[in-house]
């Protein structure tokens, strides 16, 4: 199967506000693909519709073939999900909660839970209650891959973690990416998280797929130029960039699709002092993709 995902004009509206508007995208099978956009833009409402818990209200979503509507049980036994938060009982502990998950996976794999236990240094017999945000990131991800899922669908898996604990999540992802077949769909606001896992990048703005394009490209497309303009120089117009910051007679623009002809026109225009390229950063080309409105999130 080349695509292990397929929406096709998927829309979602709770009451009157319209969260997705006509959303298409495949992920391919094997792909480690990353959902960006500004919070509350729909992310982890699609990341719900895939796994069968919330019906769209418009247009088809395929999971492995399946109607997640239809089949959501037969999805879910396919699909490993690190919700953004787990609401489960005080008084569980770890190793309660994964004996009342194992029934429900025919393939759930004890030894596997044993080795990501020891390898996240998680105590199976700690208490939910008293588990930090780090350990409860740990504790969703066991549980997400102890059936050794074909799919992994990851929401915010390294949001609020100590450096110390963003590492062991990150290695055990990797982990879970060396298994032959395996498709991750992750959503995260850490665009260097992002660029150590992702191979492909799907930008949502206005509930609508903006831009998705393999990272590879985006690495060798998106440039970031520093431009130093003649005193004087006025009003400008910068040659084809999608966006651009001034302060004086310095420019930054960011571009997702530079070319020769771009270089060119710099090189040209008499207003030009002096050119010169930046550091490449995700964070940039989220704002590009998604129009400078997005300004005040980029770090979120």
């Amino acid at each position: 199967m080349t695509n292990c995902i397929e929406v096709r004009g998927l829309g979602m509206r709770f009451g009157k506000k319209h969260v997705l508007r006509g959303v298409d995208l495949d992920v391919r099978t094997g792909s480690v693909t990353a959902l960006l956009g500004r919070n509350g833009i729909g992310k982890s409402t699609l990341l719900k519709i895939l796994v069968g818990f919330h019906p769209p209200t418009s247009g088809t979503a395929r999971v492995m073939g399946m109607d997640p509507v239809k089949r959501g049980p037969d999805v879910r036994r396919l699909v490993g999900y690190v919700p953004d938060r787990m609401e489960l009982p005080k008084w569980m502990t770890i190793r309660d909660h994964f004996r009342f998950l194992e029934p429900f996976y025919p393939t759930w794999d004890r030894a596997l839970v044993s080795e990501l236990l020891g390898r996240l240094q998680l105590d199976a017999d700690a208490k939910l209650a008293t588990q930090s945000k780090g350990q409860r990131a740990k504790h969703a991800l066991i549980a997400a891959l102890a059936h050794r899922p074909q799919l992994l669908f990851l929401d915010e898996p390294f949001s609020g973690l100590d450096p110390v604990a963003r590492h062991e999540v990150l290695t055990a992802v990797m982990g879970h990416l060396r298994d032959e077949g395996r498709t991750v769909l992750v959503v995260s606001h850490s665009m260097n998280d992002i660029e150590r896992v992702a191979d492909r990048l799907v930008f949502l703005d206005e509930g609508r797929v903006r831009l998705d394009m393999d990272l590879e490209e985006v690495q060798r497309r998106a440039r970031r130029v520093a431009v130093t303009l003649r005193p004087g120089a006025g009003a400008w117009t910068p040659p084809g960039a999608p966006m651009s910051s001034r302060t004086g007679d310095d420019v930054v623009l960011t571009y997702l699709d530079w070319d020769d002809a771009h270089d060119a026109a710099l090189a040209a225009d008499p207003a030009v002092a002096e050119t010169r390229v930046l550091p490449r950063d995700l964070n940039d080309v989220f704002l590009a993709a998604v129009g400078k409105d997005a300004l005040t999130c980029a770090a979120s």
